[in-house]
């Protein structure tokens, strides 16, 4: 059980660190059109990421809002 636990926690983990980084790569290329694209589908898969207790509902909140602070930024 513990090493399904893993794998499947491995998994969401990896997907929402993909997200993060292609929001973070469209921030730092200045990229306005995919920027927002990104940010909706990172805040989704963190979203998800809590209903399935990965991570903590306050931590994806703070990524979220680090994330939205940057992509306005560029706005």
């Amino acid at each position: 059980r513990t090493a399904t636990v893993t794998e499947y926690n491995r998994f969401y983990r990896s997907r929402y660190r993909t997200a993060v980084k292609k929001v973070l790569a469209a921030v730092e290329a200045k990229d306005k059109t995919n920027a927002p694209i990104f940010l909706k589908d990172a805040q989704r898969i963190l979203d998800k990421c809590v209903n399935k207790g990965v991570i903590k509902k306050e931590t994806a909140s703070r990524k979220v809002s680090r994330l939205n602070a940057r992509v306005k930024a560029i706005a």
